[in-house]
């Protein structure tokens, strides 16, 4: 008898003591913290490196922009081969008859250029004028363009960060389960040993052996979905760290202290400031001003200076050598009202970019008071269930000790074991569900 509870004692030992168990049950893989998890998810998860290419070809483009600011540089090359000849007859007098000189010319003039291989090389400058109001207006926009795409890379970066540690708490809870699990199949195993040697000795019932047999059945049914539930948890954290889902690892268990209670006025004024969407807002508010000014610029005339040079090859009666230095002027005085629609549509825009500002300020206040009384019934859940988990833990003690006084059944004694186990399972839960939605909370503040 007294060998039979010194081992019951051992077992249960072993399934209280959980998270030690952990790290013993992890020794032969990896172990993977939070923080280098949350690292590697920074450095090669894939999404989020789609993201910082959206910020590279915003830059690129921004680049392109600033292009417009310089002269344009236009050449074009006609190579061809004459079907016929270039013939051309200038009639006598055909430039005019003056006292002096007599008719111009004196005589029917013929020019002939045989069907031959001809070129043409034309190349054109071109500087703008009253454009540049428009591209250094079109550059500011892009550069809001481009402090948009990054913003949009943070706010990415920060879900990532809250799907990480999601995911993480969730192999976490999925490796206590088992390895819970796995000390109960222990457990029940030697107990099923010891209850088939007490009944060769006649003091147990064959009902009892069954009953025992039961429960391991049942235990290890149990932990092939637990073994499941795990595998499947961890291939999803691998595939948000940007590595092979097939890489075997251990978590480490989360602090069993809590960090102090936060305040909520200042929690909110943390998220003004930092939430990447408030920020956003703002950059759409400010990309639809510029948009609206862009659209003014259009009333006025386009004017630029043009310098271009032209030579035609093997024509004889064009000449080699043709330049000009000149403004150029682009204009349309009428258009309907095209442009007066286009200025409506854009301060449109603008309003509606103003109203969404505020609008996203509103939506991350909610989100931060409803993550805030999230963490806070965290906390009293926490708080509950470990009560509950030390009330069952006194329970046990007391009935081992009337078990060895043969005042109680060995049903009775199972009966509470697994009362126990279940406390333990709910008050791991309730510390996972805690750090769950502190990482919820730390994501609403616009935190990594």
């Amino acid at each position: 008898m007294e060998v039979w509870l010194l081992r019951i004692a051992c077992v249960l030992v072993a399934t209280l003591n959980l998270l030690p168990c952990a790290s013993a049950q992890g020794s032969g893989t990896v172990l993977l913290t939070l923080d280098e998890a949350l690292h590697l998810a920074k450095s090669n998860n894939r999404d989020l490196k789609e993201f910082g290419l959206d910020v590279g070809k915003q830059r690129e483009a921004l680049g392109e922009a600033k292009t417009h600011l310089y002269p344009r540089f236009d050449t074009s090359m006609l190579a061809a081969q004459l079907l016929a000849p270039l013939d051309f007859t200038i009639s006598k007098g055909q430039f005019g008859t003056f006292p002096g000189t007599g008719p111009i010319p004196g005589s029917n003039t013929d020019l002939h250029t045989p069907a031959r291989p001809i070129a043409i090389a034309s190349v054109t400058a071109t500087q703008p004028l009253t454009q540049l109001i428009r591209i250094h207006l079109f550059v500011a926009e892009q550069r809001l363009k481009v402090d948009a795409a990054q913003l949009s890379l943070d706010e990415r970066e920060q879900k990532l960060m809250d799907d990480v540690r999601q995911s993480y708490y969730q192999v976490l809870q999925s490796q206590i389960q088992h390895e819970s699990q796995q000390s109960m199949v222990k457990y029940l195993e030697e107990l099923l040993q010891l209850t088939e040697r007490r009944l060769s000795q006649h003091a147990v019932l064959e009902a009892d052996r069954l009953g025992v047999k039961a429960e391991v059945a049942k235990a290890s049914d149990q932990l092939t979905t637990i073994e499941d539930r795990l595998a499947d948890s961890k291939e999803v954290l691998n595939h948000l760290l940007g590595r092979s889902v097939q890489t075997e690892f251990s978590v480490e268990p989360v602090p069993a202290a809590l960090p102090e209670q936060e305040d909520l006025s200042a929690a909110r004024a943390a998220a003004l400031q930092h939430r990447p969407e408030i920020k956003l807002a703002a950059n759409r508010v400010r990309q639809a001003e510029l948009a609206t000014k862009r659209e003014k610029t259009h009333y006025i005339p386009d004017v630029a200076i043009q310098a271009s040079y032209f030579s035609p090859a093997n024509i004889n009666f064009l000449p080699q050598n043709v330049g000009a230095v000149g403004a150029f002027v682009t204009w349309q005085p009428w258009d309907w009202g095209e442009r007066h629609h286009k200025v409506r549509q854009a301060a449109l825009a603008e309003q509606q970019a103003g109203l969404s500002i505020e609008d996203t300020r509103e939506q991350i206040l909610l989100d931060v008071n409803s993550k805030f009384r999230h963490l806070r019934e965290a906390r009293s859940h926490l708080a509950v269930a470990e009560a509950i988990r030390d009330a069952e833990i006194e329970k046990m003690r007391n009935q081992k000790e009337a078990y060895s006084q043969q005042a109680i059944l060995l049903s009775d004694l199972l009966k509470q074991q697994s009362s126990l186990a279940d406390a333990e399972g709910q008050y791991h839960q309730a510390v996972l569900a805690y750090w769950s939605a502190r990482a919820d909370f730390q994501k609403s503040l616009g935190e990594e």
